[in-house]
């Protein structure tokens, strides 16, 4: 005896819209939110500049760098050697050791980086060395930098 079974129609299928509009609506919100806190992020000011202001700017960094370069990077056996003190003119070593001493008395945990091209002397590069320990700077670094001057100048 076979069986038969009934057929009941199933109810169609429907897509229940009400949380996806919810969601909608709250990045909606959330997003127009973010975009007006943005916005005020970057509100334009208009800052006094009197003349007369008794503060000022100072930057007061724990390191000097010092350069050692060839004044004449074509002829580097018989260029005489330049001294830069960060992204100052050239300058004598006497003048060096002044600056290097004014600086100390400023700071005294005051730490030196000796930058030297490559192609220069190791004795210019010692006197430097020696230059930064008459001072008594017990921090220095030395680095060799390849020829040219460096992207100082």
């Amino acid at each position: 005896m076979a069986h038969k079974f009934k057929y009941h129609p199933r109810p169609p299928l429907t897509f229940n819209m009400a949380p996806m509009v919810d969601v909608v609506f709250l990045l909606i919100i959330f997003f127009v939110l973010v975009s007006t806190f943005a916005t005020a992020e970057h509100m334009p000011l208009d800052l006094p500049d009197p003349d007369d202001s008794q503060a000022f700017n100072e930057i007061v960094e724990d390191r000097v760098i010092i350069n050692v370069q060839l004044a004449d990077p074509d002829a580097p056996a018989t260029s005489p050697v330049d001294y830069y003190v960060g992204p100052s003119r050239a300058e004598s070593l006497e003048a060096v050791s002044q600056r290097l001493a004014a600086r100390k008395r400023m700071l005294p945990e005051l730490k030196v980086i000796i930058r030297a091209d490559k192609r220069v002397r190791y004795a210019k590069v010692r006197e430097v060395m020696e230059v930064v320990a008459e001072n008594d700077i017990q921090m220095m670094n030395l680095a060799a930098i390849a020829g040219g001057h460096g992207g100082q100048h």
